[in-house]
């Protein structure tokens, strides 16, 4: 074989072990993200929001924000 033929399967070689590489390496690290994230999201639900039967409340919901007048006060 000459030294242009072992270079060009070299090269080729390589780049399909690239592509299998990033290809695995991007399923893996999905996969991954799914295990460690993708249940967290759905046990951390807070209580307030399920009714009397576990489920979601799948209505408005309604928020109150509380402002405290006395901070005004103290501007001088």
């Amino acid at each position: 074989m000459t030294q242009a033929t072992v270079v060009y399967f070299s090269a080729t070689v390589s780049f399909i072990f690239l592509c299998v590489g990033v290809i695995a390496g991007w399923t893996a690290n999905e996969k991954l993200h799914e295990f460690m994230y993708g249940r967290a999201e759905q046990d951390n639900i807070h209580p307030e929001m399920l009714d009397d039967e576990g489920y979601l409340i799948n209505e408005e919901l309604l928020s109150v924000r509380f402002i405290d007048e006395d901070d005004e006060d103290y501007d001088d």
